[in-house]
């Protein structure tokens, strides 16, 4: 096993699964919008091809109550931007892994730490969980993606009303409305996304993984099958191979 830490967060390595930590504070707010440096995730992922999934989770009671509203100002207004545009990068290369992504959701998830949960495939919560994307009580909206992915996971009238309410949601309206995968009565719910990250890629190869994902990933980019494409025959092979 092997940790990292860089900016607001903590990267593990365990056997085929990397786990993500936001650890700032009692509510884990992201006063860093890239709670994790894209380079260094880049660096231990991608060496790393025994990996099957990715988790995310937040250290202590929530996973995470968003921004630190306390550092706007007018003189950190220009930096805004480029903190924003780097989280965007962070979490369009956390959505387009071909890992099973997995967000581990305690307490709060909150504003852009709502944004980071939408960007993993599957959300694992426990009862206690609220989300919400409140940005719109404070005159602004979410800057991280969150109302495009929002609105792939409940549809157009859904995430309009969600968003423009900002409205508190419980596990139980979250597993309903599709925001959630699975709502578990484990106070702490990292072990039973492990648990459900481990049944999805059991007995699946580490290239059938990638595979699905990214082919399910150009589905949702409408992006052309490679007619050059000879991953079910690379699948096969090594399936025969291993039978034989």
């Amino acid at each position: 096993m092997s940790e990292i830490r860089s900016n607001i967060s903590l990267l593990e390595i365990k056997d085929d699964k990397a786990i993500l930590t936001i650890d700032n504070g009692a509510k884990n707010l992201l006063s860093v919008p890239e709670f994790f440096s894209l380079d260094l995730l880049k660096e231990t992922i991608e060496p790393n091809p025994q990996l099957k999934a990715l988790i995310i989770t937040g250290a202590g009671r929530h996973f995470s109550h968003g921004a630190d509203t306390t550092k706007f100002s007018p003189e950190g207004l220009s930096d805004i931007p480029e903190s924003l545009r780097k989280s965007r990068e962070l979490l369009n290369y956390i959505e387009a892994l071909p890992l099973v992504t997995v967000a581990a959701v305690n307490g709060g998830c909150f504003g852009g730490g709502m944004e980071v949960a939408m960007s993993c495939q599957f959300r694992v919560c426990n009862r206690s969980a609220v989300f919400a994307l409140p940005e719109t009580s404070i005159g602004v909206i979410p800057g991280m993606s969150g109302v495009e992915r929002l609105t792939r996971l409940v549809g157009k009238s859904k995430a309009i009303s969600l968003v423009l309410s900002g409205s508190m949601i419980s596990a139980s309206e979250a597993l309903e409305l599709g925001i959630v995968d699975l709502a578990t009565e484990d106070k702490n719910c990292l072990d039973k996304a492990i648990e459900f990250a481990s049944e999805l890629t059991a007995d699946r190869t580490v290239l059938q993984i990638n595979s699905v994902i990214k082919r399910v990933n150009k589905a949702l980019a409408s992006v052309e099958t490679d007619v050059n494409d000879n991953t079910f025959e690379r699948i096969l092979e090594e399936k025969l191979n291993n039978n034989g």
